[in-house]
This record gives structure tokens, C-alpha cells and sequence, in this order.
């Protein structure tokens, strides 16, 4: 897994590239990414998953992998990783997926508040 940092440089989330999920630091299901759509465990459209990092419906950067580009905000420097939790199990059976909206206009701004 590989870790998803913040506006802090602080690690808020792992993602599970090869399943497409983001996974919390206690090995929960946060989220479900689908082509360039992020999806909460509910099904809700949260935001857009593009080029490493997660941007909301405002268009502002919420989390970003190591080697994220793109990401039209200055980078924190990186705080050392916690512990990778174990995969969580996830169902085979998926909440219906909302519409994704249109995308935002790219914020150079960081998201303030986590959707998940």
C-alpha cells in the first residue's frame, strides 16, 4: 500500500492501488476509486482521482501519493509513515454509485475538510 499524504505532509490514508480503495491508517475501507471518480462506502461521488491525488467538489487537494504531479500546491515536506495496516476485507456486493457530477475548476488551494 502507499501512503496518502495531507495538506500537513501527515499521513492520512493508504491507498490499495491494485484494488482501487482507500484504506484509513486502521485498515478500514474509506473509499473506492473508479476510473477518475472517488466514491465513499456508500456510494456517494466524494471527488476525483487523477495523476496521485484526490481533489473535492472544489476542485482542492485533499490527499496526494508520493509521486503525485499536478498538484498546483506547494508540497509540506513528508512526515515519517505509521505502520501499514493489514487489508481490510471488503464485500464483493458494492453500494450503487451516485452520478459524478461535472468536474470543478483546479483549485490551488488544499481541502480543509476529509470526506471520509
Amino acid at each position: 500500500m502507499e501512503p496518502l499524504y495531507d495538506r500537513q505532509g501527515r499521513v492520512r490514508a493508504w491507498l490499495q492501488e491494485e484494488h482501487g480503495r482507500i484504506i484509513s491508517l486502521q485498515g478500514c475501507h474509506l473509499a473506492s476509486i473508479e476510473g477518475h471518480s472517488v466514491y465513499d462506502r456508500f456510494g456517494q461521488h466524494i471527488g476525483w482521482w487523477k495523476n496521485g491525488h484526490m481533489r473535492n467538489s472544489r476542485g482542492a487537494v485533499v490527499v496526494w501519493a508520493a509521486d503525485a504531479f499536478g498538484l498546483g500546491v506547494i508540497r509540506p515536506p513528508l512526515l515519517p509513515p505509521p505502520a501499514e495496516p493489514t487489508a481490510p476485507h471488503v464485500a464483493a456486493t458494492w453500494q450503487t454509485r451516485s452520478t459524478p457530477p461535472a468536474h470543478p475548476a483546479r483549485s490551488a488551494s488544499w481541502a480543509v475538510e476529509f470526506p471520509f
